[in-house]
């Protein structure tokens, strides 16, 4: 029986692939925004394959930055190289788009501009040997006509959810959102189950559901080991109580590997999921473990 069959929790470990400071919406820090660093970014994303995928079986998903601060630099080569060298080992890859301001909103409510550089993005890694299969938002944005944006270019698999968040001026409205992977409605901000389903599945970041603080969720760099253990086991006890496996991610970024701290909590964080009920999947894995779970249940 395969492990998507048998855990209680299905993890889709998601890393960025971007450059550490970055800070559009923080006034704290003057909104800054430090010059992207492209050159560091390549050994930081290579190291951390070798030192992370052993653990995960190969199962992650890479989410290359692409904005308004840094359109293309992590779809070039030689980075292209380093994703290529991830999903030989198994890994996914998605398209990740940062459409913000800095210290003045969005563009992610622009169609035709989202439109544009979503299919550069995509033609990029295509004609750099990679298949993107899934999406992610940058501050979890997802607009209404995001989900036609992804069924055109044939994913079904979205990771922009963080269940209870609403910031309309960000375009991430998550009211809605599922504690565990889900069929976006044709409406993305619907209620779950409401009106008729997209294709797409959505695989929200695994949480406590007790709020959008970096406490209640897995980002790994913003809160230490025993509140990420606090909040999995939350999650495994929500699947104990509903029957089922929930399938869920978590959030590292390559920009962080220069504090060995994070680095450590990243690793520690690993190891201690297949101890408590977890098994490690990739993006389409997780899709086609919830079309399971659905069909199971309307049998």
């Amino acid at each position: 029986m395969a492990a998507s069959d048998t855990a209680e929790i299905l993890l889709v470990p998601v890393v960025d692939v971007n450059w550490l400071v970055f800070a559009p919406f923080d006034p704290g820090r003057d909104f800054r925004i430090d010059p992207p660093k492209v050159e560091q970014s390549i050994g930081e994303t290579r190291e951390l394959g070798r030192i992370m995928l052993d653990l995960t079986e190969g199962r992650a998903v890479l989410t290359p930055h692409s904005g308004t601060y840094c359109r293309t630099g992590y779809y070039e080569a030689p980075l292209l190289e380093v994703y290529r060298e991830w999903t030989a080992r198994g890994a996914d890859v998605a398209v990740h788009l940062h459409e913000e301001i800095k210290g003045g909103g969005v563009r992610f409510g622009e169609e035709d501009h989202v439109r544009e550089v979503f299919a550069d993005c995509h033609r990029r890694l295509v004609e750099g040997g990679i298949v993107p299969v899934a999406y992610r938002g940058g501050h979890n944005a997802y607009a209404p006509f995001m989900n036609a944006v992804l069924e055109e270019h044939g994913i079904g698999v979205d990771l922009s959810c963080l269940p209870g968040l609403d910031k309309p001026e960000r375009e991430a409205i998550w009211t809605e959102g599922g504690l565990s992977a889900y069929a976006l409605p044709q409406d993305p901000r619907a209620p779950v189950g409401q009106g008729t389903p997209s294709p797409i599945v959505e695989v929200p970041i695994g949480c406590d559901g007790a709020g959008t603080d970096y406490r209640n969720f897995l980002q790994i760099e913003q809160s230490e080991l025993d509140n990420h253990k606090r909040v999995w086991r939350v999650i495994r006890e929500r699947a104990q109580r509903e029957g089922r496996a929930q399938i869920v991610h978590m959030l590292f970024h390559t920009g962080s590997m220069g504090r060995p701290d994070w680095v450590t909590r990243l690793l520690d964080f690993l190891e201690f999921v297949p101890t408590e009920g977890g098994s490690f999947v990739g993006a389409v894995e997780a899709a086609g473990a919830f079309r399971r779970q659905r069909d199971r249940k309307a049998a």
